[in-house]
């Protein structure tokens, strides 16, 4: 009778367990370019299988999941992979959560981007995002890695992205999360209005200019900066597209191997920049916070190190003509989320090549002899150019160089000149 009690208890015990765990479900991931509708099937299937195997969550599974959402006549129009669409089909499931995202391949880098999104507060609860080099099978690895991290057992915030919890009172959006923490330890803000993710610099001091080199780059000195956020990345073809359609302005013409959404807008000029910075509430990066963003705060001559790593940027071989170069593998400009291990140490991505970024100030060939060691904004009275810097895919080393200054007469929109955002 012991026996019979106790195996009852276990049974009891494992049913509350069960009840207790959070129902969730998995849509279809989206794919943008590189990844088969076919293979996507696949790989849901393989995160959703993981989840289950887990054990952490109560899995609704696919079949019920098409059931349930056929018999409630829900309707979407593409990918169902965040915002509204994953709130009002966890509505109809009658799950607490929800999984959705991309995946898409640029270059030879597959990125991921999954979340968990809460139902009842259309927050998102987690994220999981990646990039790996290989063929598509890496995909099914990033599915085991992703449902280890939702469930708890995986790496975490270490290697992943956290979210923060929204403060009180805040309205839920959809779309990407507002705030996360990247892998570098630093946290990360969206801005609604044009989508950049922006970066956090923590503030204090850090080096500034060379004391060799160009003349306009010296002395090395000690700049403190107040807190402030930069772009990820620069400023996308697709963005540009959006923010000329909201003010009815002609988008400019790009060269024909820059007209994909994810490359950097080029053929804009110093005011085009600004103009793009004022309609996202945002603004250009001053030519300080631009380098701080590069550099760090060791003094570093590239972003990643002080050693030239070729492959961890967009460049050119040897002279400014030097377009043939395909050996960091692409002739000329490259999609933004290109290069990770050529990331700065904030998490910054192409600060070095790929194209030259104008930046607020006004360039003067001795500033730096008499500039500021606070916040430095550039030269108070207007000169003949702006200042541009991180070289770009004609460049050599020299020129992509995070120390170099570089400038052009506000007014030139170049093939190899684009911008970031800051805030």
């Amino acid at each position: 009778m012991r026996a019979l009690i106790a195996i009852w208890i276990a049974a009891a015990c494992a049913t509350v367990a069960r009840a207790d765990k959070t129902t969730i479900s998995v849509m279809d991931l989206n794919v943008t370019s590189g990844v088969s509708a076919g293979e996507a099937v696949m790989l849901t299937d393989k995160l959703l299988n993981e989840l289950v195997n887990n054990g952490a969550y109560k899995v609704v599974e696919r079949s019920k999941r098409d059931e349930i959402l056929k018999e409630q006549g829900f309707q979407q129009t593409g990918a169902c992979d965040q915002g509204r669409c994953l709130v009002e089909a966890g509505q109809l499931l009658g799950v607490q959560k929800m999984v959705g995202g991309t995946i898409g391949r640029l270059g030879a880098v597959y990125a991921v981007e999954l979340r968990i999104m809460d139902v009842k507060t259309g927050e998102i609860d987690r994220a999981f995002s990646r990039k790996y080099k290989g063929d598509v099978s890496k995909l099914l690895d990033a599915m085991q890695e992703a449902a280890a991290d939702f469930s708890g057992s995986g790496p975490g915030s270490a290697t992943g992205t956290t979210l923060h919890e929204p403060s009180a009172g805040t309205p839920a959006v959809s779309g990407p999360p507002r705030s996360a923490v990247n892998g570098l330890g630093y946290r990360e803000v969206v801005n609604e209005k044009d989508g950049s993710v922006l970066i956090e610099i923590p503030a204090g001091k850090f080096l500034m200019g060379s004391d060799s080199g160009s003349t306009s780059q010296q002395p090395a000195h000690l700049v403190h900066l107040n807190k402030y956020a930069i772009g990820r990345h620069e400023v996308t073809v697709g963005q540009y597209k959006r923010f000329c359609k909201a003010v009815r302005r002609d988008f400019p013409d790009q060269p024909p191997w820059n007209n994909e959404d994810d490359q950097p807008v080029v053929n804009v000029n110093w005011s085009d920049a600004q103009r793009y910075c004022a309609w996202a509430g945002l603004r250009l990066p001053t030519e300080a916070e631009w380098e701080k963003a590069a550099r760090g705060t060791d003094g570093r001559k590239y972003p990643w190190g002080d050693r030239w790593i070729g492959v961890n940027c967009n460049h050119g071989i040897d002279s400014w003509i030097a377009f043939e170069d395909t050996s960091d593998g692409f002739r000329f400009t490259a999609p933004v989320a290109e290069y990770p291990d050529g990331a700065s140490p904030y998490g910054c991505l192409n600060m070095a090549g790929n194209v030259y970024e104008w930046c607020g100030d006004w360039f003067d060939d001795s500033y730096y002899r008499s500039s500021p060691d606070r916040n430095p904004m550039g030269p108070s009275q207007p000169t003949d150019r702006r200042v541009c810097r991180g070289g770009s895919y004609y460049c050599n080393p020299e020129y992509c160089s995070s120390i170099l200054r570089s400038a052009d007469k506000p007014g030139v929109a170049g093939k190899g000149v684009g911008f970031r955002v800051a805030q």
